[in-house]
């Protein structure tokens, strides 16, 4: 549906209504269910674990690692997608 001003001349393009709910839980549906299954992944894995990787060793608790893991995924898939939408727009 398409909103007219009043007091806006008819020839000025006109506003487009709010996103549907439909759009909305296709927009936000699947980044909730990634991390509500990521946060029960978290609260069942509360025990401690060894990390080792090249000269680091210690020992944290597993839930901790799983959400630094998770934060740093996230961190590399927004930039991942920041330098496609970058490429797309000099093409």
């Amino acid at each position: 549906m398409i909103h007219r001003i009043q007091g806006v001349p008819d020839d000025l393009p006109l506003l487009p209504d709010q996103p549907s709910q439909t759009d909305q839980v296709r927009r936000f549906g699947p980044i909730a269910a990634i991390a509500i299954v990521a946060l029960l992944f978290i609260f069942q894995n509360t025990e401690s674990a060894n990390f080792d990787f090249l000269w680091f060793n210690f020992r944290w608790p597993l839930w901790a690692m799983l959400l630094v893991f998770m934060a740093i995924g996230a961190a590399v898939a927004w930039g991942i997608g920041r330098r496609r939408a970058r490429r797309a727009r000099n093409d």
